[in-house]
């Protein structure tokens, strides 16, 4: 009795946390949004730069280094905006090592009194709450789903070419793939709202 008291009040302390990481990974995620928008009209207007011919036109044979110059000024804007997404990337890492912690802290539990608790047990569940193999199983798809994601993003940073136009173009798409998580968690949640309840 003992083991499954442990075992439900882990899950029910997880969940709780669970709930405020992935607000709080909307949060940060939509915020991040406007630096991505902001890097690709940068590369969109570094794609225009490149496009002037190194041939100065008549009008601008004062200034033969304009072009240079206005390049050197938007990479260091991009550079900028990138440094902002890299930040955002720290606090989602922060996200996803607390919902990493929550799923070993639970998986641990279990582990620990796996002995004492009876099979029919772990898996019963009623009208108004999952099992406990459930919701173990739930955390890891969350924490997986989360860490992949975090991943995704890192790579998008990670392999970023500013001069690779069409890269850049797809970047404001793919960065902002995480509906599925939104919808994973809150999914997830209203399985688990009479079990959450006396919070």
């Amino acid at each position: 009795m003992q083991a499954e008291v442990l075992t439900r009040r882990q899950l029910k302390s997880a969940y709780v946390t669970i709930e405020k990481q992935a607000a709080r990974w909307k949060e940060i995620h939509g915020n991040s949004e406007q630096y991505v928008r902001s890097l690709c009209n940068l590369s969109e207007q570094l794609e225009s730069c490149e496009k002037v011919p190194d041939e100065a036109p008549e009008f601008l044979k004062d200034f033969p280094d304009l072009k240079s110059r206005l390049r050197a000024k938007l990479l260091e804007e991009m550079e900028k905006m990138v440094g902002k997404l890299r930040e955002t990337l720290c606090s989602l890492q922060e996200v996803s090592n607390s919902v990493g912690r929550q799923y070993g802290a639970s998986m641990h539990t279990y582990q620990t009194h796996a002995a004492e608790l009876a099979i029919p047990k772990v898996v019963e569940r009623s009208a108004t709450e999952p099992s406990m193999a459930d919701m173990l199983e739930w955390l890891g798809d969350i924490d997986r789903a989360v860490r992949e994601l975090f991943l995704q993003k890192q790579f998008l940073l990670d392999t970023l070419n500013y001069d690779d136009t069409r890269q850049m173009q797809s970047l404001q798409r793919r960065w902002k793939q995480d509906n599925d998580l939104d919808t994973m968690v809150m999914g997830i949640l209203a399985h688990l709202t009479f079990f959450l309840q006396d919070t």
